[in-house]
């Protein structure tokens, strides 16, 4: 078992200059992050004319932009019903279609710029892990339709096995505009769209810290040197620390983990997964999966845990759960097992603007970051230019601090106990 993304493979990650070149000493705009967010923010202010720089810590797309299930779609963390009751339907309805614009957006994205990424248009399909959870995803199918326009079918039990060979869901949803992307391609194809837009990339490079130069920005400080940039802007996401420490207490960063298969067979997969859709369930463990996108084997993840464990006891785990859904893959091994960093806050929402320090910041993917997080990071751009068009839903949402955090999330490990005292309880 390999111990990296199974997306690793087509999309190897950029290994480490022996001869790294100079930082330069000034630029228009630091961005701190070269995920999604932080390429997509460059992009968009390289095109307007800025000078910008994008600095990681690590090879560009180490972290969660290469690591995800590649799944895209409208969602945030919490349901409409729910977004209704907290905000009223009026914001409910824009948060939404807020996350439809976000998918389009990242369509269009793709296909401009033309990025070869496996871009599937599949759908998605979200299992009903209990009874009651299918009687509520009908009164939500029916709020979707009706109040935000969204296209949206529900499926009995049984029918569901034209979308998935289990017995395990007791119905579902079926969210045809979804789908699914290669995300280390993706990610491949946008730093090399960003660099060829006069974006300048430096990898294995870490801020250490951000000091503010009054109203001419922030001094921006690494091991190689200190950059002065008139604009800073963090898009760390489920990586963000002590650069930042601002944003580090609002944003409380838990793995997910996930395995790949071993080669299964365009053939069997089919016949586990006749439609090709994205799955996603209701369970306390929110398990989603997909096939590859070359069809030959599984991509499955979940919560293993709420804090680090080996991926060894990962992938045990997660082949359980797999086993447990699809029992036909009894015995199948995982090829590859790996984790990836997901943001989240106190709200379920993410949260973009400018923090008190002068730092702009996109951050707070809840699970639902490829394509939110490239059109928040576009949004970012156009706010930092000054442009209308920069606005968003989630603008007075603020991202608040975590009482007695210091973005060390030293009660992840006590979480994980509680939940799976949970779902022994529950029989999960």
């Amino acid at each position: 078992m390999k111990s990296e993304p199974y997306w690793w493979v087509a999309a190897p990650r950029e290994p480490a200059s022996a001869a790294p070149a100079p930082l330069p000493a000034s630029v228009d705009v630091a961005v701190i992050g070269a995920g999604y967010a932080g390429l997509t923010a460059a992009l968009a202010l390289a095109r307007a004319g800025r000078s910008v720089i994008v600095l990681d810590a690590d090879t560009p797309g180490f972290g969660g932009s290469s690591r995800s299930g590649g799944m895209i779609g409208h969602g945030h963390r919490l349901s409409y019903a729910a977004l209704k009751a907290r905000y009223g339907e009026a914001k409910a309805v824009a948060l939404l279609r807020e996350g439809m614009a976000s998918l389009q957006f990242l369509i269009d994205l793709i296909n401009r710029e033309r990025i070869d990424c496996q871009l599937q248009q599949t759908g998605r399909f979200r299992g009903a892990w209990l009874p009651a959870h299918y009687e509520e995803m009908g009164a939500e199918a029916d709020l979707l339709r009706r109040e935000v326009g969204l296209d949206v079918a529900v499926i009995p039990r049984a029918e569901q096995g034209r979308e998935i060979a289990t017995d395990a869901y007791h119905g579902g949803l079926l969210f045809p505009s979804h789908g699914g992307v290669h995300p280390a391609l993706l990610h491949t194809g946008l730093l090399a769209v960003a660099r060829a837009a006069g974006v300048t990339v430096v990898g294995h490079t870490r801020v250490i810290g951000v000091v503010a130069r009054g109203p001419g920005g922030h001094d921006v400080h690494t091991p190689r040197g200190q950059i002065a940039a008139r604009t800073c802007i963090a898009t760390t996401n489920g990586y963000t620390g002590k650069a930042t420490p601002a944003l580090a207490r609002r944003l409380v960063p838990m793995p997910s983990y996930l395995i790949a298969t071993e080669r299964l067979g365009e053939n069997r997969v089919k016949s586990l997964i006749p439609n090709g859709r994205m799955i996603v369930e209701t369970g306390s463990k929110h398990l989603y999966y997909r096939p590859s996108p070359d069809g030959t084997r599984i991509v499955f993840g979940g919560r293993a845990a709420l804090h680090p464990i080996p991926l060894e006891r990962s992938a045990e785990r997660l082949l359980s759960a797999l086993t447990h859904i699809l029992p036909d893959l009894a015995g199948v091994q995982a090829e590859h097992a790996w984790s990836g960093n997901i943001a989240f806050t106190r709200s379920d929402l993410a949260g973009i603007g400018q923090q008190r320090d002068g730092i702009w910041y996109a951050a707070g993917c809840n699970g639902s970051g490829v394509a939110l997080m490239h059109y928040l990071g576009h949004k970012l751009a156009l706010k930092v230019l000054g442009s209308a068009d920069g606005a968003t839903a989630f603008d007075d949402i603020p991202i608040d601090p975590v009482p007695l955090y210091d973005g060390r999330p030293w009660f992840l490990p006590l979480m994980t106990h509680y939940y799976r005292a949970k779902d022994l309880w529950r029989g999960n």
